[in-house]
């Protein structure tokens, strides 16, 4: 009976170690590699949606509307290459001070990775403002085409504060390897532009029609709105990293 009870008690002190946040040091590999991968995977999927979608709804809108959200995507790509590149650097030094059980210096590095996602969106939106007109004119000499890649590429690069803060939100979950609520932060988000884009795109439910530049507004809400999923989650559920 004695030794029963110690196995009970061993049993629940594992699970309990498996739910916080150090899995990582406690759960079997083959699960853990399970349950970090398999979400991580499915984020960068989801996160392929955005321009999925708006090219599935900008095609019935006009083909020429189509073209100019094929250029943008470029633009577009930068940001997440730069969101993601910065972001990653951070989550790695994350992991390292949590592993180490430095909780002040991963806070610390928390705020200065803050700091840098919203400078780098600055930047990006401080060219949506004064050189959106000049690259749309690198990328086509149709004067249609421009107006249309302007209309698309002003919006999503000037408020491009919601894809950057989202994925910084992402890498602070993961960082204490919470990969199923970092998925959940970005789902909500796509989830949100799946619904708005042919309401503001072909302008259903009382909205006006915005053709294009509807798909980039639909975009940069559900990217906010992921944005704030993925800090409303840190708030709730990472004992550990705060800002």
């Amino acid at each position: 009976m004695e030794n029963n009870r110690i196995r009970e008690e061993s049993s629940e002190q594992d699970a309990r170690g498996t739910a916080g946040q150090n899995k990582m040091a406690v759960m079997p590999m083959n699960r853990l590699l399970l349950t970090m991968s398999v979400p991580l995977m499915l984020s960068l999927l989801v996160q392929s949606l955005y321009n999925i979608v708006d090219s599935i709804f900008v095609s019935r809108y006009s083909e020429q509307a189509l073209t100019a959200t094929s250029l943008v995507y470029a633009i577009q790509f930068l940001m997440i290459a730069v969101g993601v590149g910065t972001n990653v650097g951070l989550n790695f030094l994350l992991s390292r001070y949590v592993g180490a059980k430095k909780n002040k210096d991963a806070c610390r590095a928390a705020t200065t990775g803050l700091i840098l996602n919203v400078a780098s969106a600055l930047i990006f939106s401080l060219v949506g403002i004064f050189f959106a007109r000049p690259i749309a004119a690198l990328m086509s000499k149709d004067a249609e085409l421009q107006t249309l890649c302007v209309q698309y590429m002003q919006v999503c690069v000037i408020f491009c504060y919601g894809t950057f803060i989202q994925t910084y939100g992402q890498r602070l979950l993961q960082a204490v390897g919470d990969t199923i609520l970092s998925m959940v932060s970005l789902i909500s988000g796509a989830v949100v532009n799946i619904i708005l884009d042919p309401i503001m795109i072909f302008g259903l439910l009382g909205c006006p029609q915005m053709g294009i530049r509807g798909a980039a507004i639909a975009t940069v809400i559900g990217q906010c709105i992921g944005a704030v999923v993925a800090l409303v989650l840190n708030k709730a559920r990472n004992p550990v990293i705060h800002v």
